[in-house]
């Protein structure tokens, strides 16, 4: 049932918007940046459909799918969950690719990234923002089922309460139903994320066509990230001025990113493209910061000898102009008494046991390059691990079966071009932080192989 809005709701202003009214969301600093989740102690909190109703109002009734398809346009939205594709053109390719099947909705927040949190707490705090998103994409499609893809378990409980209490209620919506994401960094891709929900391995499948024309049952699929979703029950709420009002042309409307490592206040921010990446690490208690990955385990890395390095906006622009992105909006921060070739050397051990293990690439590649990079970051004998590594990367790279290999690829190469210094420090049998390397990007559950054992995890 889509309302309409409360004549006394008032559009949210500044960075707080899709956090608002999130328990631990008291702390705003400036126009740019809020703290919207705390990863240090335990969050138990979810706004029910009465407080969520209160905090933005109803749904605006009128929403026929040109108004929508027309109005996402505009906003420029893209997606959160990594690629940053506009989430309308998914739309409209899912549209015109409708048969006699309909169509299909999943909101992915498996977060198979280990780093990430943020969708984690978006669907703990207001499951109501995304179910919202869906209703609307499902309204807009004529589509008939509607699926949440979700590992976490606590999210997953928050979510089958918000379900329930809008059946209660009487909401009248798609039905949507809620699958379990199993762990493992494969398990979030969209063709994992399609067969699982056909009762298959979380395990990617080998097709040339994709998801958006032949997704769950052969159906079009709208697949995205729960947070594009929540974006999307804003913006019909809002409108088009209101979400640019934030950011810039060509990257409008505030983000959630996780911010974990080397910081005193490791949690889930809403930040807008402008904010500085040196104001978000003094916001979280980073110092000392030598380096910073961005994006996550498939991102770059970024140096910071200086510090005047992380002066510069997390907008497209910026970031591209430095060969980074955001990601799936994670930070990985980094101190002076870590190695970061120590330290990525033990994530690439970890995304070579994280493999699907169904095609060459994967099997055989990827412990090659994670031995090959051991080689480096343990100084054994750096100069034939970097002989290995540029014989073998061009064997694997653009021949798996999904992008796994590439994003591991992609990992190495930055690491080696990152720091270059600190690899010639390692050639010399010396490291910056021998004996003293303790991981602080590495998943807990990572299992303890030779690059694990090293960095202390």
């Amino acid at each position: 049932m889509i309302e309409n809005i409360s004549a006394s709701i008032v559009a949210p202003v500044g960075p707080r918007r899709i956090s608002a009214g999130w328990e631990t969301a008291t702390k705003v600093n400036g126009p740019q940046i809020a703290f919207a989740g705390d990863l240090l102690r335990g969050q138990r909190f979810r706004i029910g459909l009465p407080e969520h109703v209160s905090n933005f109002g109803r749904l605006p009734s009128g929403l026929t799918p040109q108004v929508v398809f027309e109005t996402l346009r505009a906003a420029n939205l893209t997606g959160r969950g990594g690629a940053g594709f506009p989430f309308v053109r998914k739309l409209e390719t899912v549209a015109r690719a409708q048969s006699r099947k309909g169509a299909v909705v999943v909101a992915n927040a498996s977060e198979s990234e280990p780093l990430s949190k943020k969708d984690t707490l978006l669907m703990r705090n207001n499951p109501h923002l995304v179910l919202d998103g869906i209703a609307i994409a499902t309204a807009a499609l004529g589509a008939k089922s509607a699926y949440i893809y979700i590992k976490d378990k606590e999210a997953q409980v928050a979510v089958a309460a918000a379900i329930r209490e809008r059946r209660d209620r009487g909401v009248e919506e798609v039905k949507v139903s809620v699958v379990e994401a199993p762990s493992g960094y494969v398990s979030g891709q969209e063709t994992s994320v399609v067969r699982r929900i056909e009762r298959g391995p979380a395990l990617p499948r080998f097709s040339t066509e994709r998801v958006a024309v032949s997704g769950v049952k052969g159906a079009p699929t709208l697949l995205a990230n729960v947070e594009t979703f929540a974006h999307v029950a804003l913006i019909m709420r809002f409108g088009v001025d209101w979400y640019r009002r934030i950011g810039s042309g060509s990257d409008p409307g505030t983000r959630l990113v996780t911010v974990v490592g080397a910081v005193e206040r490791p949690g889930v921010y809403e930040v807008a493209p402008g904010l500085q990446l040196s104001s978000l690490l003094r916001e979280a208690g980073g110092s000392q910061v030598r380096a910073v990955l961005l994006g996550g385990y498939f991102g770059g890395w970024l140096s910071a000898p200086s510090g005047t390095e992380l002066d510069f906006a997390l907008d497209d622009v910026s970031l591209s102009e430095r060969r980074l992105s955001m990601g799936a909006g994670v930070i990985g921060v980094l101190n002076r008494d870590t190695c970061p070739v120590v330290e990525a050397a033990g994530i690439v051990e970890y995304l070579a046991g994280q493999s699907a293990g169904q095609c060459g690439p994967c099997v055989n590649g990827l412990p090659e390059i994670s031995t090959s990079f051991a080689r480096i970051a343990l100084s054994s004998n750096v100069d034939r691990g970097l002989t290995e590594l540029r014989n073998v990367i061009p064997l694997v790279e653009h021949r798996g079966g999904c992008q796994h290999p590439d994003g591991v690829i992609g990992l190495v190469r930055s690491t080696v071009g990152t720091f270059a210094d600190e690899i010639r420090l390692h050639k010399q049998g010396r490291c910056s932080a021998l004996g003293s390397h303790r991981s602080v990007l590495l998943p807990a559950s990572a299992p303890l192989g030779a690059m694990a054992a090293a960095v202390g995890r």
